[in-house]
């Protein structure tokens, strides 16, 4: 049975396994070894469009997302730092948006210095689907227009304590992304 994405103490984690803790995989890679009560979320990061998105990543991603241990799509997203362009970025963020939607798995968004961007795209993301904002490090404000517009938080060890407070629990994650420090 594939648990609700609120049952994690870590929705998003790089490196390691725990049974209460998801564990990123980038494209083509996959788990090492047993999987024992390893659970994982599957995605594209913005950071490998630099260059066209191979097709073999899309079959990846298509094939592990069908995989009970996948319990969400991502980390994928929109960064004004680094990875191809916006257009470029957001067609392959999209296209994972509907593949979350098709396996009915939540998202979890990577988004770096483009707030305006992920909202302005907000009308185009499915319905049904948790969309998880993962590091979320922002002011109060900008938790409650993502909150506003249908978003959820994830926080890690570095985050704002005013928008940790200003999220409801129902609606607040936590990670420790690279950070193997647990959050308080």
């Amino acid at each position: 049975m594939i648990p609700d994405i609120t049952s994690f103490a870590d929705i998003h984690t790089h490196g390691r396994t725990a049974p209460d803790a998801v564990t990123n995989l980038r494209p083509c890679e996959m788990p090492a070894g047993d999987y024992g009560t390893a659970w994982f979320s599957a995605g594209i990061h913005p950071w490998d469009t630099a260059e066209a998105v191979p097709e073999a990543y899309w079959l990846w991603l298509d094939n592990i997302v069908a995989d009970a241990r996948v319990v969400a799509v991502g980390e994928c997203g929109l960064d004004a730092l680094a990875g191809g362009t916006a257009a470029e970025q957001e067609v392959v963020f999209l296209r994972q948006a509907d593949i979350a939607r098709r396996a009915g798995k939540p998202l979890i968004i990577h988004c770096v210095r483009s707030w305006h961007r992920l909202l302005a795209l907000r009308p185009k993301l499915p319905d049904g689907i948790r969309l998880i904002v993962h590091g979320f490090r922002g002011k109060p404000e900008l938790a409650r227009q993502l909150l506003d517009a249908g978003f959820d938080l994830s926080f890690g060890t570095r985050h704002n304590a005013a928008s940790f407070a200003a999220t409801p629990p129902d609606r607040r994650f936590r990670e420790t992304d690279e950070d193997i420090k647990q959050i308080d």
